[in-house]
């Protein structure tokens, strides 16, 4: 299955292109950084010039923890079904004749194989 999961409506920027705050800043400031976060703008902590924290809203913390929900639930759901139809007793007999070929036949099918996915390009 080739499907493309997607977890937020708009972009989310990365660590490096959030404005930041030292932690000397926030101490002196904190008031006014988490009134820049509750707005809805994250915020990176820095210490030694480094990002070590970020900080975002309670709102946008929910957002994303429903949808990694969201985003696993599917997970599990495709896995299922990929997982039941690999429990078929064809599907296990193929597995069994696989596993029991001959390095002849493996070499025949992998010609079979190449030849049809050769007549099926436009």
């Amino acid at each position: 299955m080739n499907k493309i999961y997607t977890t937020h409506d708009h972009p989310c920027p990365r660590v490096q292109e959030l404005p930041t705050v030292t932690a000397t800043q926030l101490k002196q400031s904190t008031a006014d950084v988490l009134d820049q976060v509750s707005a809805g703008k994250p915020v990176a902590i820095t210490r030694h010039d480094r990002a070590r924290v970020v900080m975002i809203s309670t709102e946008q913390y929910n957002e994303l923890v429903a949808q990694e929900s969201h985003v696993l639930a599917e997970l599990r759901t495709e896995y299922r079904t990929l997982l039941d139809e690999m429990q078929k007793p064809e599907q296990k007999a193929a597995a069994k004749r696989l596993f029991e070929a001959t390095p002849e036949e493996l070499g025949a099918a992998a010609a079979r194989g190449a030849k049809r996915k050769a007549k099926q390009k436009p």
